[in-house]
Parts: C-alpha cells; sequence; structure tokens
C-alpha cells in the first residue's frame, strides 16, 4: 500500500470514529442510557441516569436539570486566540481583544459592521483578566 493510500485510509477512519463519537441531536419519545451524550440547541449533554423522554413531558436537556448534565468544554481560547466579527459565540466562551480577555454573556454572532467587539458591547462581554490571570496576545 503506497503512502498517499494509508494516508487517505487513516483519514477515513478518523473520520468514522469521529462520527461514532458525535452527540446525537436530543429527540423526545426515545429512551436514554447513563453517559449517552446529546446535542440540544447546539449544546452538548450526557444523560444523568437512564430514562425514557416521555413526549410532552418538556424533558429536554436544557429543562430536566435532574435528567442532563451539560458537558463543560475547554472555551478559553488558545494564546492568540482572538475576537473577530462575523462569528458565532457561546455564553462562557471567552476571547482576547486588545489584550485583554473577556467572557461572553449571552450566546450571540458579532454581526459585521455591528462593533459589538468586546469593548464596545458590554451587555454582550464582561473583562475577566483581573491581573490574576495571563493576559493573552494582541
Amino acid at each position: 500500500m503506497g503512502r498517499a493510500s494509508r494516508v487517505l485510509l487513516l483519514l477515513l477512519l478518523g473520520g468514522v470514529s469521529a462520527l461514532a463519537l458525535a452527540a446525537q441531536p436530543w429527540r423526545e419519545g426515545r429512551h436514554y442510557s447513563a453517559g449517552e451524550r446529546v446535542s440540544y440547541h447546539g449544546r452538548d449533554y450526557v444523560a444523568r441516569q437512564g430514562h425514557e423522554a416521555a413526549k410532552g413531558a418538556n424533558w429536554n436537556p436544557e429543562a430536566a436539570a435532574s435528567l442532563w448534565e451539560p458537558v463543560q468544554q475547554n472555551l478559553r481560547p488558545e494564546p492568540g486566540g482572538s475576537w473577530q466579527e462575523g462569528r458565532h459565540y457561546r455564553k462562557g466562551q471567552f476571547v482576547s481583544y486588545q489584550g485583554r480577555v473577556y467572557r461572553a454573556l449571552q450566546d450571540h454572532e458579532a454581526v459585521k459592521g455591528a462593533n459589538w467587539n468586546p469593548r464596545q458591547a458590554p451587555s454582550l462581554w464582561e473583562p475577566v483578566d483581573d491581573g490574576k490571570q495571563p493576559r493573552l496576545g494582541k
């Protein structure tokens, strides 16, 4: 098997593995096992216990905290990760902007031309670099 074929095979296997690990969308009326991972409104959750998501019971991951635990993801930016117009940001996500670190206060899209940068939009961002954590690159 040539090098190109091996690389292609590894990429295909990696893609299949990633699909197998990806959270499936939450659906009403389905049985969930403890530890099963789902996606709901752009966030991932893990079932705390086995249960049936009964139709009409409103047992979705956002409404039923006793059944679902949000998956905590590392939302801190890599050094040099910075705020950009046109990107979607999730509540709790960290960005750097002009040498300071900010945390998103709500899910939003930084609409191009709206000037919703962290310094100009305090309803969307809060500064979190209080001298106790390293500042990120400009």
